[in-house]
């Protein structure tokens, strides 16, 4: 499943503060989740998302203009998989949102 979220940053400064607001995410997985995340490349960040006993992984490219992710959910969590969308995307926001 695909997200897009537009910024305003520019690639350097949306990685930043991406970076800095890891950290913080885990904490606000449902279910009290867990939270993996490896730097690929400079602007290309792997998350696994642990809720329910399942990994989600998620890809984020950071561009000049805009992050886009590629979240793929199990199929256990499929139901689900709007709300696991809409989660990266708001949680992605939140930190491209904070000095």
């Amino acid at each position: 499943m695909e997200v897009v979220i537009p910024h305003s940053l520019g690639k350097i400064e949306a990685k930043s503060r991406i970076e800095a607001g890891l950290p913080k995410l885990a904490a606000h997985i449902p279910g009290g989740g867990s939270l993996s995340s490896e730097w690929v490349s400079d602007c290309a960040l792997h998350l696994v998302i642990g809720a329910m006993g399942q990994n989600i992984p998620v890809q984020l490219d950071i561009e000049d203009s805009e992050i886009r992710g590629d979240v793929s959910v199990p199929l256990f969590l499929k139901m689900m998989s709007g709300q696991i969308s809409d989660f990266v995307k708001t949680s992605a926001e939140k930190m491209l949102s904070k000095a």
